[in-house]
Parts: structure tokens; sequence; C-alpha cells
């Protein structure tokens, strides 16, 4: 495995069978001595799943038009998309409910190969997605890894939620760390109108002050 010190861009190469598998390790990097955490969580999927992000799983080239996997391509320009990932039918009735109220186009994914079919097609303004979905590893979630390796141009414009049992809503460290906007406690789900409506005004919030800064910087 090839990585680099985020110090002082020193390129490290270590035998992939001195890794521990599906853990986060530490090395120390020989000439600046920093400590460099590497995590192989992320690469604990099994096959199937890791092959979602494998360009040749996705049918390129292919001619075929299927309307069930790009639900949006005649929505107006204006309309708000939202793919949710939640097996439990209360839940997700519950989302359904407030997402509709607000005005978003909603695609309710079955597992995560459909997921990540529907967003190789739609990029979704809202992504809701439950960290076990489908059976998902919480630190594994193949729809999670796959938003966190999508260009930040495209993924600061998508306002991802994780609905979790572990955690407490609106935690933004938490929120920081899972690489999402928002996180939402299922025990607090009556409450979601209002969890989403504070997580967006805020989020947008950030990016106007943020894009307003960069165009002042000449960045965009």
């Amino acid at each position: 495995m090839e990585f680099s010190c985020k110090n002082c861009n020193t390129r490290l190469n270590i035998p992939d069978e001195k890794l521990p598998k599906g853990k986060a390790a530490s090395v120390v990097c020989p000439k600046c001595k920093e400590k460099i955490i590497i995590d192989l969580q992320k690469d604990s999927l099994s096959k199937t799943d890791l092959k979602m992000f494998e360009e040749n799983d996705f049918d390129e080239g292919t001619e075929d038009y299927d309307v069930s996997e790009r639900p949006f391509d005649f929505l107006e320009e204006e309309g708000k998309t939202a793919l949710v990932c939640e097996e439990n039918p209360k839940i997700l009735k519950e989302i359904a409910t407030v997402l509709e109220i607000m005005d978003y186009s909603i695609t309710k994914a079955k597992n995560v190969r459909e997921a990540l079919r529907s967003m190789k097609y739609h990029i979704y303004d809202m992504v809701l997605v439950n960290e076990t979905f489908s059976g998902s590893d919480p630190d594994a979630n193949g729809i999670l890894i796959y938003l966190d390796r999508l260009g930040m141009e495209v993924r600061r414009n998508i306002f991802v939620g994780l609905l979790t049992r572990q955690f407490a809503t609106m935690d933004k460290m938490t929120a920081f760390l899972k690489s999402v906007n928002l996180i939402i406690n299922l025990k607090d789900i009556k409450k979601i109108d209002r969890i989403l409506s504070r997580g967006i005004n805020e989020h947008e919030l950030f990016y106007a002050i943020y894009k307003d800064s960069a165009k002042r910087l000449g960045i965009f």
C-alpha cells in the first residue's frame, strides 16, 4: 500500500500483508517523525459492495435507458431531490412525509446497490442514510464511502444526514468525523422536520459565507 506523509509529503510503501485488515494502524514517518494514521476500516467492505465503486460495474457504455435508474432526468431545474436509505417502514414514512412537505422529490432505495446506481445518474440535493442500511457495517457504509470519495465541487452541494441510534442528534463533532452534514438520532424521528430545517439552514449559511469569500478571492 502506498501513501504519503501529510506533514512532509514523503511517499511510503508498506506491504499489504503487514497492515491489519479492517482496522486503523499508525506508523512514524522516517523523515520527519510525524505519526501517520492509516485507516483501513473503509477497505473492509465485502467484495460485492466494493465492486460498486468500480466503473465497469455500472454498465458504462450501454445504450439502454432504464427510467427507474434515472427518475429525475426530466425534473424541472429548480426541483429539489432526496435519496432516502432507510429500511424501517415507519421511520421511512415519517421522513417521506416531511420531505414531501419540504417539496423534495424522493427516491427510496431498497439496498446499497440500488442507492449507488441511483447516485451515478443523479446528483441529489439531500441524502439521508441509516448507518446500518441494508446490513451495512456502521464503520464501512458503502453509501457514505461513495459520498466521501466524490470531488468536493460535487459533495459540497449535497446535504447528507446520518440516521443512527448511537450518536446524539446535531452532534457536530461526530458529523465532522463521519463526513456528513447532520446527525439524526432515530429516537428523535418525530422531530425530524425541525432537525432538518435547522441543519439545512446552518449548511446554507456556512456555504453562503464560503462562496462569498471564494468569489472575493477569485477561487470561482
